[in-house]
């Protein structure tokens, strides 16, 4: 994997969580998948298939639908080899609506590996979670 695999990943990965379809989106990762997440306190689970990943890509689907998000800006990003077939991405996101007003920024670590389907996300390190809930709290407050 080169910094332009990376790249040309990460753009597609943010294409199809745009079109806010569950198994397409699904279908970026392979399994078991590691998620650690920063909010109060750090959580990491290890998400064993696709099917037991669905229910959270579905509730985060549903809060941007909430929110009104139309796209994801790539604000940063660096992908850098790690060996020909894994590699990490780490990129700063910017949720935008349709008047491309600011929602949330947040930052998300990728670890991606071609296992022989092609490149996959195997792990991510994130901050969102805190993020994603003071929005949604937000717009449900009115």
């Amino acid at each position: 994997m080169d910094h332009t695999d990376g790249e040309r990943f990460i753009e597609g990965y943010k294409a199809t969580f745009e079109s806010f379809d569950l198994e397409a989106i699904t279908g970026w990762f392979a399994f078991p998948c590691q998620v650690a997440s920063e909010g109060e306190h750090v959580t990491v689970v290890s998400v064993p298939t696709g099917d037991a990943w669905r229910p959270q890509i579905a509730r985060i689907i549903g809060a941007y639908r909430l929110l009104g998000v139309v796209r994801a800006e790539i604000l940063d990003l660096r992908a850098v080899p790690v060996t020909p077939r894994v590699g990490h991405a780490v990129v700063t996101w910017g949720l935008r609506g349709a008047d491309d007003a600011a929602i949330y920024d947040f930052h998300a670590s990728y670890t991606l590996a071609d296992t022989g389907a092609g490149l996959r996300i195997i792990a991510i390190a994130h901050d969102e979670t805190p993020r994603l809930m003071a929005a949604v709290a937000r717009a449900q407050a009115g």
